[in-house]
């Protein structure tokens, strides 16, 4: 039988305050990397010390603040984070990096730094062995699930059926993702305004998109064709079973006014906007 050990302990990191009266002159032998995840709060705490090695009462500082910087040294969008002593214990303080403000990072070095007001004046919290200002956070992939983004479509294109009306098609929907669990029904939300004539949902079970995958091997699903007999604005949703269907697009064909012939297209009632599909 496997045995997998798990540990809970703070994500810390010693820092050196070079206040008057001291001199820095402490090493330490070996000072690591923070690491932090995409996907949740990350909580850091920095164990705040003098020169002795003796952490100091930080009623002495203020405005403490983590700074965070890309490779070239951008901040992150709400950098710095303040830095918040922990009550009752000295000399001990933590920040929280919000996961939102990660979200749109790949994995990558970041680098840090820590101030603080003493006396007014700006101090540096050492953040390496060698009284280096700034210091490395490594910032690795999701430490939770990946929740898929919703897919908007808002592209259409048309062509001319038989009695010079055009219909208009999606970019075509793929069911196919790279997931452990299949996806087993896709839920698509169609909005549209001013629209009056027939929405449908076309699927095939094609393994590759062609010219024909839809033409001539395609399926009208018969059950979601929807039909407005006046101008309307709004939506429709339907939730797919995805079953053997590799691939599906949103169809629709504006209803035929008195005034609408193959060369006056202008009598064509309002539109499909947008596809979202989750």
């Amino acid at each position: 039988m496997q045995k997998i050990s798990s540990y809970l302990y703070p994500n810390r990191i010693e820092l050196l305050a070079d206040l008057a009266g001291f001199t820095t002159e402490y090493t330490n032998v070996y000072q690591r990397n923070l690491k932090i995840y995409n996907g949740i709060d990350n909580v850091v705490e920095f164990d705040i010390k003098n020169a002795d090695q003796k952490r100091i009462d930080l009623s002495i500082l203020s405005n403490i603040e983590l700074n965070v910087m890309d490779a070239s040294g951008n901040a992150l969008p709400n950098s710095p984070y303040p830095v918040t002593p922990i009550p009752s214990m000295k000399g001990l303080a933590k920040v929280i990096i919000p996961q939102d403000d990660l979200a749109d990072l790949t994995e990558q070095f970041l680098a840090y730094s820590v101030t603080a007001l003493k006396d007014g004046n700006d101090t540096i919290l050492y953040a390496d062995s060698r009284f280096g200002a700034v210091g490395k956070i490594e910032l690795v992939g999701n430490a939770m699930p990946v929740i898929k983004d919703d897919r908007v479509y808002k592209t259409f294109t048309a062509e001319i059926d038989l009695h010079g009306l055009p219909i208009s098609h999606s970019s075509t929907i793929s069911t196919q993702f790279y997931e452990a669990v299949p996806t087993a029904s896709l839920t698509i939300d169609i909005n549209f305004t001013g629209f009056k004539g027939s929405i449908w949902i076309e699927a095939t079970t094609d393994s590759t998109i062609s010219v024909d995958s839809f033409k001539t091997r395609g399926l009208k699903l018969e059950d979601t064709v929807t039909t407005y007999a006046s101008p309307t604005t709004g939506n429709i949703s339907f939730d797919l079973d995805i079953s053997d269907y590799k691939y599906f697009r949103v169809s629709y064909q504006n209803a035929k006014l008195q005034d609408v012939t193959s060369t006056n297209l202008m009598g064509l009632t309002g539109k499909v906007d947008s596809v979202i599909v989750y």
